[in-house]
């Protein structure tokens, strides 16, 4: 960090590593999206970020990784994507609980301009799905899934686009829907990547009988899954505990061990957070690469989040007061110890 006669300027690495952003992310938002204007130090001419800097740029990690595009709010204001973020604490806790393990071919609704058509020609191939509607008209399709609540919306989407993929995922969220399938023709790698991290399944049209019903479907407690199969990394990513500042906090922080665990602990939790979003924005181009990456972000994230206990339990020992959930429902330290 180096202070001005202003306010003090972070440096790249620092803000990197205080925000869980990798550098490389943070230079292509600086370039694609212009979100940060960094301002250049006199004596080095070296990237400098300012407070306010750090607070932007941590409530757009927040956001992208509760599943937002960065292009939909790298633009917005402080308050705006404070309000987002509010916004998105009161639809979890208005998460309705998981629909029970359902018995039987998996309840489907259909929508497209051919998909319809087909998916009715091969019924008899589709022994594992119960086709429960087909519509050409969204509407129709919107108010038949929320009187029907499948238990998967099976969409043809042919130049699939951010607003028509997040318009499925609020309607099956409404519906109570366990899955969302998407049949495309063209569509960005980063737009597929994004829903594959959110749980979509996306099929590059034209999709088979075989591709329909194995996507459609999950694994059934009478058939394991194999090592390969979704349902090995279907396990839920724990959501961050401790933002930058506190883990920074932490680090820097003496304690009664005389070893640097708490060094290393917040260390590893830097590196496993940067690993996350790197895996996690990866840009691949076929779908057996983005589904590694997929698997290889949740399971930094469950590192992660083992990590954090642990750290949470050495915070207790160590008498930290004053920990809060903060705004973000994250755990900070805002004192020091008892």
């Amino acid at each position: 960090m180096i202070q001005t006669t202003d306010e003090p300027i972070f440096s790249i690495g620092t803000v990197s590593r205080l925000t869980g952003i990798p550098a490389d992310t943070l230079r292509a938002w600086e370039r694609r999206y212009n979100a940060i204007t960094p301002r250049r130090c006199p004596d080095n001419n070296r990237r400098g970020y300012t407070r306010a800097d750090l607070t932007r740029l941590g409530l757009i990690k927040q956001l992208v990784d509760q599943g937002h595009a960065v292009s939909s709010v790298v633009y917005l204001p402080e308050e705006a994507l404070r309000e987002r973020m509010k916004v998105h604490a009161e639809v979890l806790a208005e998460t309705p609980e998981p629909r029970p393990e359902p018995e039987g071919p998996a309840r489907v609704l259909v929508y497209g301009e051919g998909l319809p058509f087909l998916v009715e020609g091969w019924r008899d191939e589709l022994p594992g799905l119960d086709i429960v509607g087909a519509y050409t008209c969204h509407a129709d399709f919107e108010r038949a899934a929320l009187v029907l609540q499948p238990e998967v919306l099976l969409l043809e989407l042919p130049a699939l686009q951010p607003a028509a993929a997040e318009r499925a995922r609020e309607l099956a969220f409404r519906a109570s829907a366990r899955r969302v399938v998407v049949v495309y023709g063209f569509a960005a790698s980063s737009l597929l990547e994004q829903l594959n991290r959110q749980g979509v399944v996306t099929l590059r049209a034209p999709a088979t009988p075989a591709a329909l019903e194995e996507a459609c479907q999950w694994p059934r407690p009478d058939r394991p899954a194999a090592a390969n199969e979704p349902g090995l990394w279907a396990e839920a990513v724990p959501p961050r505990r401790f933002d930058g500042e506190t883990l920074a906090a932490v680090a820097q922080s003496a304690t009664r061990l005389r070893c640097e665990c708490p060094q290393h602990l917040t260390d590893l939790l830097f590196r496993l957070g940067a690993f996350e979003l790197y895996s996690g924005e990866c840009e691949t181009q076929d779908l057996q690469d983005a589904e590694l990456h997929a698997c290889l972000r949740r399971a930094a994230g469950r590192a992660r989040g083992l990590l954090e206990e642990a750290l949470d339990r050495l915070l207790r020992a160590e008498g930290w007061t004053g920990r809060d959930e903060g705004e973000s429902g994250r755990l900070r330290v805002v004192a020091g110890r008892e």
